[in-house]
């Protein structure tokens, strides 16, 4: 690329001057005594462009209305009509994921496209072979909360879809080839997230942020426990959580309730309900374990690794996503630190030079939730300072109108393009049903971020980031300790230092 554009340059240049031989001189540039005399140009008047015109208000926009049905099996349907491409889109999600088991709800997620058993016994290249034959692709995927089978088809394809996600779901055939594949993939991940700092940040962060054995909080999967992992562990898994009265099926797009009824009546209204749950892991957890999880002073947990630059988080426990102070946090954190236009990227970047890159985020969550401050620099002491000045004063000032009004419209105009597609908008209420959102929190997002005042960011900020906020770096152990010693908020700091495998080291736990 850079010699094809240093090529064209050059070319042009070239081109310039062919037409009339030139030759430089130290003073002039002269041409053939056979051309005409070039008369001097009078300066053209500068043009003057109007300004754009003003932004107008924004257009209304209706976010489509639910309609939702329960199969007896307990399979709950939700519907959500578009008509205007002849395209839909499934999700079959269960509600089960790593808040469970980590290892288990990934390895169970993935080892369904692998093959299924019973009647109709497809193989893995079957199963891709019958959804590419219709120009679509069969997903499965496993997040904190939820396992996701996913589809976008044409309408005429729906039924074939159902009935191939029905059979995936339901019959997986979970052989010992399948799992020892997996095994080893698990392997080769870990691998990976110990090699990266990034990773070896966020992993210790959630473990430092959360009450001790919460499982948001997790440490690494050990080898031995990936290799302890059976095939009949991950049948009773799925039996477990794979179930209809464990689910739901968002059908958006070209398709009617009493389309999408009868189809997924007959694929799936022969799934056998479960007659009990175990306890979900989140219920031990009560609001004061939270708060105790919470620094009484500084702590600075390092990860001592050999690298040019430290990784830093900055974090403090938050707000679940169904809170009611959600949109106004959503847009104070717009201002802080979310995008290009926020004040931690316009200083910290591209005023200050600290680091390529910054930003926080509010981290949603069905409990407690997590703010957090995420960057890489080669000057610790100078970043840390910026970003304590940041909190102090997203806490203590109110915004600028300018900032307040950019941050709100960027939100309120940019929603509608957000919810164009049939995929789009599942995924949304897929949200809503996740977190326990009213059915209609999309359809009032809109006026609920506009009815946001300036005076709440500065109320907001100071009720939801702490003042001793939970720190990560990852680094050279002794560099970062002499950088802290040069800010005035850390010098006093506890430092805990851990290994790559995240076991502290210093100070030496008691044993």
């Amino acid at each position: 690329m850079i010699r094809q554009t240093l090529f064209r340059t050059l070319t042009s240049a070239a081109v310039a001057c062919a037409g009339f031989a030139c030759v430089i001189d130290k003073n002039k540039v002269e041409t053939p005594d056979e051309a005409p005399p070039v008369a001097k140009e009078e300066p053209k008047p500068e043009r003057v462009y109007p300004d754009p015109p003003p932004p107008t208000e924004p257009r209304p926009h209706n976010f489509p209305e639910l309609q939702r049905h329960k199969l007896d099996n307990g399979l709950e349907l939700i519907v959500v009509e578009n008509h205007e491409v002849p395209l839909v889109d499934v999700q079959l999600v269960f509600k089960t994921g790593d808040v469970f088991d980590e290892l288990l709800a990934g390895m169970t997620a993935d080892i369904l496209l692998e093959g299924t058993a019973g009647r109709k016994g497809l193989s893995k290249a079957e199963i891709d072979e019958r959804i590419e034959s219709v120009g679509a692709s069969l997903n499965a995927s496993s997040d904190t909360f939820t396992t996701t089978l996913s589809t976008r088809v044409l309408k005429p394809d729906l039924e074939m879809a159902l009935d191939l996600i029905a059979e995936v779901a339901t019959n997986p055939a979970m052989d010992q080839e399948s799992l020892d594949k997996l095994k080893e993939e698990e392997v080769v991940n870990l691998r990976s997230e110990k090699s990266s700092g990034q990773a070896l940040g966020t992993r210790l962060l959630s473990q430092v942020l959360y009450p001790e054995g919460h499982p948001y909080g997790r440490p690494f999967p050990t080898q031995a426990q990936i290799d302890a992992i059976k095939v009949e562990d991950l049948k009773k898994f799925h039996e477990t959580w794979y179930v209809p009265n464990n689910a739901f099926i968002i059908v958006s797009g070209d398709v009617t309730m009493d389309e999408a009824k009868a189809i997924v009546e007959t694929e799936m209204g022969k799934m056998k309900p479960a007659s009990a749950f175990p306890e979900h892991p989140l219920s031990q957890f009560k609001p004061e374990d939270y708060q105790k999880a919470k620094p009484g002073k500084m702590v600075v947990h390092i990860v001592d690794r050999t690298s040019i630059s430290t990784e830093i988080f900055v974090a403090n426990l938050s707000l679940a996503r169904n809170h009611p102070d959600w949109v106004k946090w959503d847009l104070t954190n717009r201002i802080l630190g979310a995008g290009v236009s926020s004040r931690l990227f316009q200083d910290i970047r591209e005023t200050r030079d600290l680091t390529y890159g910054i930003g926080s985020t509010v981290v949603p969550s069905k409990a407690v939730g997590a703010f957090v401050i995420g960057t890489q620099t080669k000057f610790v002491d100078e970043m840390m300072a910026a970003i304590f000045e940041h909190l102090e004063r997203i806490r203590t000032e109110d915004p600028s109108d300018k900032e307040y009004d950019q941050a709100q419209k960027a939100i309120a105009q940019s929603f509608p393009l957000r919810t164009e597609t049939a995929g789009q908008v599942a995924g949304m209420v897929r949200t809503q049903i996740v977190y326990g959102l009213d059915d209609n929190y999309f359809a009032n997002y809109r006026d609920a971020v506009l009815g946001v005042a300036k005076e709440d960011v500065k109320a907001t900020a100071a009720k939801h980031i702490d003042g001793t906020p939970v720190i990560v770096m990852v680094g050279r152990k002794r560099k970062i300790t002499s950088a802290l010693a040069r800010v005035p908020e850390l010098k006093d700091a506890e430092i805990i230092v851990y290994n790559t495998d995240l076991e502290q080291i210093e100070p030496a736990p008691a044993k």
